[in-house]
């Protein structure tokens, strides 16, 4: 009777490996996801610096990549030879979401500037941040950056401004 319990036991670690495959899998398959933006209005600036082009949309912006969605009232896109390199977003505010993995789970952001800096997975958010997940709670800030890749986030105080960073964890009830 014990004999079938101990042997399903043994499949436990081919799942949890399995799991693991599917969650790196996930932002894997963001990246590799058609990278769709829509708005009003578009201008191609023509100016190329350093190999990288930029575009600007405003009005409606709408983004999505992947689980990656972004409402804002602007966007400059900069496009490079190896494809985007980063995102300026402005917003009043800008919304943002993301599912990051299992254990994560899905991040929301608005604040009135991001910049998502592509190949290097950052996020450099100002004005008004609020992030918030299933892990984190609910931070505050008025500058947050973080890392996609390691998740690690960083509030800094604004100079100009007495709001501290702040994170609210939700009591269990």
């Amino acid at each position: 009777m014990l004999k079938p319990f101990i042997s399903s036991l043994n499949k436990i670690p081919y799942l949890l490996l399995l799991v693991i495959a599917i969650n790196a899998h996930a932002l894997k398959s963001d990246k590799e996801a058609d990278f769709e933006l829509d708005a009003d209005n578009f201008l191609n600036l023509p100016q190329v610096k350093d190999g990288i082009t930029r575009v600007k949309f405003w009005d409606n912006v709408a983004i999505q990549q992947g689980t990656l969605k972004i409402q804002a009232d602007e966007a400059v896109v900069f496009n490079g030879k190896d494809g985007l390199e980063k995102i300026k977003l402005k917003g009043d505010p800008i919304q943002m979401e993301q599912f990051i993995d299992a254990s994560y789970g899905k991040i929301n952001i608005k604040a009135q500037r991001i910049d998502f800096m592509i190949k290097g997975d950052m996020l450099l958010m100002t004005g008004d941040v609020i992030i918030s997940s299933k892990i984190q709670g609910q931070m505050h800030g008025e500058k947050i950056s973080m890392n996609l890749k390691t998740k690690e986030i960083k509030g800094i105080k604004s100079e100009d401004s007495n709001n501290r960073v702040r994170l609210v964890i939700p009591g269990k009830k």
